[in-house]
């Protein structure tokens, strides 16, 4: 029975999907393929999340849970129970908030209590 039971399980399912270069979402009832270098940051409205980019932002229908899966760990940090930062177009940081750049753009976000020290150990690894 127990060798049964073991033939009929399916063989374990990797835990998170692979990461990739780019991120599919489903915003304006259209299924959108962005490249993750092009987010600048990702931020919590509700049941919803903004995705802006250097093209322009995105609202879809996601957990900020979901999107840090679904995110290339080593280009992404949390910063805020609302805030997921491109570690690659920050700026500078200053006090609780750092500075995202965008061409002649900026965009202050805030760095919670709570996400300090593991942003602070991402950035000097």
């Amino acid at each position: 029975m127990r060798q049964a039971l073991t033939n009929y399980m399916p063989q374990q399912m990797p835990e998170r999907r692979q990461q990739t270069d780019n991120l599919m979402i489903k915003a304006n009832y259209q299924l959108i393929q962005l490249k993750t270098d092009d987010i600048l940051f990702i931020k919590a409205l509700a049941d919803y999340v903004i995705i802006k980019t250097t093209t322009g932002k995105y609202i879809t229908l996601s957990t900020m849970k979901d999107m840090c899966d679904s995110l290339p760990s080593d280009n992404f940090v949390r910063t805020h129970r609302s805030f997921i930062v491109n570690m690659e177009k920050i700026h500078l940081i200053k006090g609780s908030s750092l500075i995202i750049s965008d061409n002649n753009i900026q965009f202050t976000v805030p760095i919670g209590r709570v996400y300090k020290k593991a942003l602070k150990a991402t950035l000097n690894s």
